[in-house]
C-alpha cells in the first residue's frame, strides 16, 4: 500500500515568512510514496496546492494540518492501489467502493465524511490538471460526459459562508454537530469499562487496565489535548504527589504543555486530588517495575519492550478500544477531545456555583468564564461561551452546595455504579444476592484508593 513519509526538519527557510522563522524546525513536510517506493506525483501535487502552492509553506494551512491531510489522502491512494484503479479511471463507483471500505473499518460517520471529502478534493484537483480525462463535474448539463458527478454545498460558520464538496456516496451518513460534546458521568462509566469488554484486547491484564485508567484520568483531570497528555511525564506526576500526606494541600500537576492556540509553547498547571493521582501512580509504579532500566520519562509505554508510545498511537488507541467494545454505539459521538469539553464544562459549573453562593452578580457567566480561562488558557471568553449552557445544564442536575472539584473521578464513577445497581435491583433485573455482590465489589474498589 502507499505510505506517508514525513520529512521532520526540511530546509524550507526560503519559503517561510519572517514571522514563522522561529518554527523552521517545526514544520514537517509530508510526502506520499506508492507501493513500489516511487513518489506519487499526483498526490503530492495536490498536497503542494493545498499547502499554499510552491512558493509558501507553513502559513495557511500550518504544516501539521497538511500532515493530517496527507494521511487522509493516503487512505484513498491505498484504496486505489489495492483495487488496481488508475487515477484517470476514478468514477462514481470508485467513491461508493471507498466509502464501503471505510465503513468496514469500523470508523464513525463523521470520519468517513472527512476522508470522502478529501478524496473529492483530490479528484477535482486531478480534473483541473487533466481536463482531457473528463474526470469530475458539478454541472447538471454535462453529467453523462464525466466519470464523477459531485455537487457544491455551503454552511455558515463564525459569520462567513464555507463551501464544501458533496457526493451521493456520502448521503445518509450522520455528520455530528460541531457543538461541544462533553462526557457525562454515566458515559464515563461506560468508557472506563470498555477496556474490559473490547475485542481489541481479547485478554486484559493489570498493565492494560492501569494504562487505560491512567490515560482516562489524565484526560479527565487536566483537560489537555491528547498530544499534550502524551508529553506529561512520570516525574511531573511523582512531583505532584509529594505532598499527598498533607491533607491541607491538594496535588498540583505543573508544567503541562500547551501545544495549540494563542498560548502555544507555554505551560499551565491544574489542581487535582489524591485519589486521581493514585490511579496514575499505580500505572507508573507498574511501568517502572516491569521495565526498571528504561531511559525515558514517558508514562505510556509499549507493554512488550517499554519504549514510549507515539502520540499518534495514543490518539487512535481509545477509539480502537471503544469501537470494539459493547459500548461502541453509545460512545460513538465521543473522542479524546470530549474530555477537554468535560473539564471546561465542570470548571465553569463550579465557578458559577461559587459565585452564586457568594452573592448576586449580573455578569456571573463572564466571571465564571474568566475563572475557567485561567486554568484552560483559552484566548478569550468568546471561545468558552459555548460551554455556558452545558455548565448550567450540569448544575441543574447536581446539588449546588457540593464542591464537585473535591470529589475524585473514580469516586464519582463508583457512586454512579452504585446508583445503577440500585436501579437494576428496583427494576427486578438482578437478584438481591447479585446486587449485594456488585455493591461489595464497588466498595472494595473505593477502599483501594
Amino acid at each position: 500500500m502507499s505510505t506517508v513519509v514525513i520529512a521532520k526538519n526540511p530546509i524550507l527557510d526560503f519559503l517561510l515568512t519572517s514571522s514563522r522563522k522561529h518554527e523552521k524546525n517545526n514544520c514537517p513536510l509530508p510526502i506520499i510514496l506508492k507501493n513500489n517506493g516511487n513518489i506519487d506525483w499526483n498526490a503530492n501535487s495536490f498536497l503542494t496546492e493545498y499547502g499554499g502552492g510552491p512558493q509558501v509553506y507553513n502559513i495557511k494551512p500550518l504544516a501539521p494540518t497538511l500532515v493530517k491531510k496527507a494521511y487522509s489522502l493516503n487512505i484513498f491512494c491505498t484504496y486505489l492501489e489495492q483495487n488496481n484503479i488508475e487515477v484517470h479511471q476514478i468514477d462514481d463507483s470508485s467513491l461508493y467502493g471507498f466509502v464501503d471500505n471505510l465503513k468496514d473499518r469500523g470508523i464513525n460517520d463523521q470520519t468517513i465524511i472527512s476522508h470522502g471529502r478529501v478524496a473529492l478534493q483530490y479528484i477535482t484537483h486531478l480534473s483541473k490538471l487533466n481536463p482531457e480525462w473528463k474526470l469530475a463535474t458539478n454541472s447538471q448539463d454535462t453529467t453523462g460526459d464525466f466519470k464523477v458527478n459531485y455537487s457544491l454545498a455551503s454552511i455558515r460558520k463564525n459569520g462567513r459562508e464555507i463551501q464544501y464538496l458533496k457526493h451521493r456516496s456520502l448521503n445518509g451518513l450522520i455528520h455530528i454537530s460541531a457543538e461541544s460534546e462533553y462526557i457525562r458521568d454515566y458515559e464515563l462509566v461506560m468508557w472506563l469499562d470498555a477496556i474490559n469488554c473490547s475485542t481489541y484486547h481479547p485478554q486484559i491484564d493489570d498493565f492494560l487496565l492501569s494504562r487505560w485508567q491512567a490515560l482516562t484520568t489524565l484526560l479527565d483531570i487536566t483537560g489537555s489535548r491528547i498530544s499534550e497528555v502524551h508529553q506529561i511525564t512520570r516525574t511531573m506526576i511523582i512531583d505532584s504527589s509529594k505532598n499527598m500526606m498533607n491533607t491541607d494541600q491538594s496535588p498540583i500537576i505543573r508544567n503541562i504543555p500547551i501545544l495549540k492556540g494563542k498560548y502555544k509553547g507555554k505551560t499551565r498547571q491544574v489542581t487535582t486530588n489524591n485519589e486521581d493521582i493514585q490511579i496514575i501512580l499505580w500505572h507508573i509504579k507498574m511501568v517502572e517495575k516491569m521495565f526498571p532500566n528504561i531511559d525515558h520519562d514517558a508514562i505510556f509505554v509499549d507493554g512488550k519492550n517499554g519504549s514510549p508510545l507515539k502520540a499518534s498511537y495514543l490518539k487512535n488507541y481509545a477509539k480502537k478500544v471503544i469501537n470494539n467494545s459493547k459500548y461502541c454505539r453509545e460512545l460513538r459521538h465521543l473522542c479524546n477531545h470530549s474530555f477537554r469539553h468535560r473539564f471546561i464544562t465542570l470548571n465553569i459549573a463550579k465557578a458559577i456555583q461559587d459565585i452564586a453562593a457568594s452573592g448576586s452578580f449580573t455578569n456571573i457567566f463572564t466571571v465564571a468564564s474568566n475563572a475557567c480561562r485561567k486554568i484552560t488558557m483559552h484566548a478569550s471568553n468568546q471561545t468558552l461561551s459555548q460551554y455556558i449552557h452545558l455548565a448550567t445544564e450540569y448544575n441543574n442536575h447536581h446539588l449546588p452546595e457540593k464542591d464537585i472539584s473535591e470529589i475524585s473521578t473514580k469516586t464519582k464513577i463508583q457512586i454512579s455504579k452504585m446508583k445503577s445497581v440500585e436501579a437494576l435491583l428496583h427494576a427486578e433485573k438482578i437478584s438481591g444476592d447479585k446486587a449485594l455482590k456488585l455493591l461489595l465489589t464497588i466498595l472494595q474498589e473505593l477502599r483501594a484508593t
